[in-house]
């Protein structure tokens, strides 16, 4: 029996423990959300599209994580045809999961910079479909060419393996994943400058008629500025690499070898595990998701409120079940 390699053996457990908690988190935030009998807002739209995309990341995680507790052996990737369809929703999800958060940190700071002007949900809906019919049709272009998608060992995902041009690296590297960080940082720098004075006059006001409005207005821009945190922490690695390796290719300039050597593993570029690289093209992401979950339930006092209504109900039910099936004895 071949022994586990340690770093496999290490992503393979973050990778489950991860959608362990994400999963149920998710679908209980997902219940909740299709429960929900108030205003159905902009956010509240928002934040049911990145809880859909997330499970979708999640469940799309599992067979990669299969793969890393089996010594990389493809198991549910030997299909070629699955593992096509595979590359075609995990590409597209991880992109659409980034382009939403960066939609909702700019409506969030619309939001507190000009609070009476209001953002109708159809144009934030038409940019997020538009965006994601762009990046479904830019991952099946290989399927235009008779080609599909096939496993590849050491990065431990499908992928469309043809060769490509600075274009593509540009494509993907810039407009998908630093892009939207032009959008999301400063949205979330003016974000935070303006919870930090709104926090200054709730504090005076907190016997105010609005002071529950202003408070729940800035427990939700902080509910953002935490997700745009997750988002930053768990995506930069993967938008330095593509970046840098835009430039490689552009450029033939060897001057990110050595940054890039870090994410190949050079010391262990023999045996093709790239550890670092696999971390951050797949695991990194899934942790992403669970993180958002975690920060809903954690941070939603109407979702924590939800939740010991249906824990009370439930435990009502299973002590009326266990009444009657002793009565009947």
């Amino acid at each position: 029996m071949t022994t586990l390699e340690p770093g496999d053996a290490l992503l393979g457990s973050i990778s489950l423990i991860s959608i362990l908690i994400g999963l149920p988190l998710n679908l209980t935030m997902l219940t909740y959300f299709f429960t929900y009998s108030g205003k159905r807002t902009l956010s509240y739209m928002l934040y049911v599209l990145i809880c859909v995309v997330d499970i979708t990341i999640i469940i799309c995680h599992f067979p990669t994580t299969l793969s890393y507790l089996n010594n990389r052996n493809p198991l549910l990737f030997r299909s070629d045809l699955f593992c096509s369809i595979w590359g075609l929703v995990w590409n597209t999800a991880m992109r659409v999961s980034v382009f939403i958060i960066s939609v909702l940190c700019a409506s969030r700071m619309m939001a507190v910079v000009f609070p009476l002007r209001k953002i109708h949900r159809l144009l934030p809906a038409s940019l997020i479909s538009v965006y994601t019919l762009l990046i479904f049709i830019q991952s099946s272009v290989p399927f235009w060419f008779g080609g599909l998608y096939r496993y590849d060992e050491y990065g431990v995902t499908c992928y469309d393996q043809s060769e490509y041009g600075p274009v593509h690296y540009f494509i993907v590297g810039f407009l998908e994943f630093l892009g939207p960080l032009f959008v999301v940082c400063p949205a979330c720098g003016i974000s935070i400058v303006a919870l930090y004075n709104s926090r200054k006059t709730e504090k005076k006001f907190t016997i105010h008629a609005n002071a529950g409005r202003l408070s729940r207005k800035n427990n939700a821009t902080l509910t953002m500025i935490l997700l745009t945190f997750a988002y930053i922490i768990f995506n930069a690695p993967l938008v330095l690499y593509t970046l840098t390796a835009f430039v490689k290719v552009a450029t033939g300039t060897e001057l990110f070898d050595g940054f890039l050597n870090a994410f190949h593993g050079a010391e262990v570029e023999a045996e093709g595990h790239y550890h670092l690289l696999n971390f951050t093209f797949t695991v990194s992401v899934c942790l992403n998701s669970t993180a958002n979950a975690i920060l809903f339930v954690g941070r939603s006092a109407a979702v924590k409120a939800w939740l010991r209504d249906n824990r009370m109900r439930l435990t009502t039910w299973l002590r009326s079940k266990a009444v009657k099936m002793i009565g009947d004895f």
